[in-house]
């Protein structure tokens, strides 16, 4: 008689998967900006990253249930509208109390690529690992994936510049609030989009009017 496989069987290997992507893109966060051995060590992290994807992808052919990349509905509108409001809200309340005046004077050249990077960001964690980890019910895949992505971006800033001073800890506490907010809107439509537009504008009003990259800038 064949064996029946175990409840924890089904949740095993995407949580596996899910857990080396966020690994994978914390350790590529951490060394980035390093010199030799470290961006050896990053280039390892997004290797550990691809290969879990890849490897879920090459089981599951279709990317489409695990990224949230559904056909876009009225439903996806109305979030993708209250995701753009409320990345818009995030935008203003984090240049009000960085003291960089409420709305950007323009739009430079970096904010397309702040903008790919944070579309980036939300495919990966809100799309790849929440969707892998929907198999522990949709509150866990919330808050997993909102503690892996506030992981790699406080390794993003773990390693500043001399004289940068970062207020860590706030880092942390508002990537993970904001990243349980964008996981909800993820889970409430059953799309990527709405986040991900959320995080677009939120970069586009807090980088509008930087001329050049900042140095957290991937590489």
């Amino acid at each position: 008689m064949p064996e029946v496989a175990r409840p924890r069987d089904s949740w095993r290997r995407p949580v596996i998967e899910a857990g080396a992507a966020g690994a994978g893109m914390v350790l590529f966060a951490l060394f980035v900006r390093s010199g030799w051995p470290g961006a050896v060590a990053s280039a390892c992290g997004l290797a550990v990253a691809a290969a879990a994807m890849y490897h879920t992808f090459r089981a599951e052919p279709s990317a489409t249930p695990v990224l949230g990349l559904s056909r876009p509905s009225g439903k996806v509108g109305v979030y993708v509208g209250l995701g753009c409001l409320t990345g818009a809200a995030l935008g203003v309340l984090f240049r009000v109390v960085s003291e960089m005046g409420a709305v950007p004077a323009g739009l430079g050249r970096f904010v397309f690529v702040a903008v790919l990077i944070g579309a980036t960001e939300e495919v990966v964690f809100r799309g790849y690992v929440q969707g892998r980890l929907g198999r522990l019910g949709w509150p866990a895949a919330v808050v997993l994936a909102a503690v892996a992505h506030t992981a790699y971006k406080s390794a993003l800033f773990a390693m500043p510049p001399q004289g940068v001073a970062i207020d860590h800890a706030f880092l942390a506490t508002w990537t993970l609030v904001g990243g349980v907010v964008f996981g909800l809107m993820r889970q409430g439509s059953g799309s990527v989009l709405p986040p991900l537009a959320a995080h677009a504008v939120f970069d586009i009003i807090v980088y509008g009017d930087g001329a050049h990259a900042p140095w957290w800038v991937w590489g």
